[in-house]
């Protein structure tokens, strides 16, 4: 046996991944073993063309292209999160001063920064993954005259 299946079955030995230890052994039992593609199917519960595709993969790309690769994460980012963070760090400065920081504003710097236009829901959903959250004052009515506030205050009964 050569020193590639030696470290096919060493690697089988030591994954904790259930459907990588059955895609090594489904190698393992075709080119070791001598088994046939439809004997390997039945052993392994797949089909004949998975392990054919299998067998495939380890000749093309080793142990390598058995192994399961991470999917997911920000695919479609503008921009890494550092870089996101080194953009709401500006707009912190202005937000320390007593500034009211809106999301057009970050939405505006963020394509500048880009140079390409950005939705508006850009905006919020980077000020969402980074922690900040809406603080607005508390609502105040126009005609509200605290001259009339006092003197209800005064009158009402407690």
């Amino acid at each position: 046996m050569s020193a590639l299946f030696h470290d096919l079955r060493d690697r089988m030995a030591s994954t904790k991944d259930k459907n990588e230890y059955m895609k090594m052994r489904a190698v393992y039992l075709s080119k070791v073993e001598k088994m046939k593609g439809k004997d390997v199917a039945k052993v392994i519960g797949t089909s004949v063309g998975m392990v054919h595709q299998l067998t495939y993969r380890y000749k093309k790309f080793g142990i390598d292209g058995l192994i399961n690769k991470p999917c997911g994460g920000r695919t479609w980012s503008y921009m890494s999160l550092a870089e996101e963070k080194a953009l709401l760090d500006e707009v912190i400065n202005d937000a320390s001063k007593g500034l009211i920081v809106i999301s057009k504003i970050i939405r505006s710097k963020a394509e500048q920064k880009l140079g390409k236009p950005v939705s508006a829901d850009y905006a919020e959903d980077l000020l969402n993954r980074h922690g900040w959250r809406k603080v607005a004052p508390r609502p105040k009515h126009p005609k509200s005259s605290i001259k009339d506030q006092e003197e209800f205050k005064k009158k009402c009964r407690s």
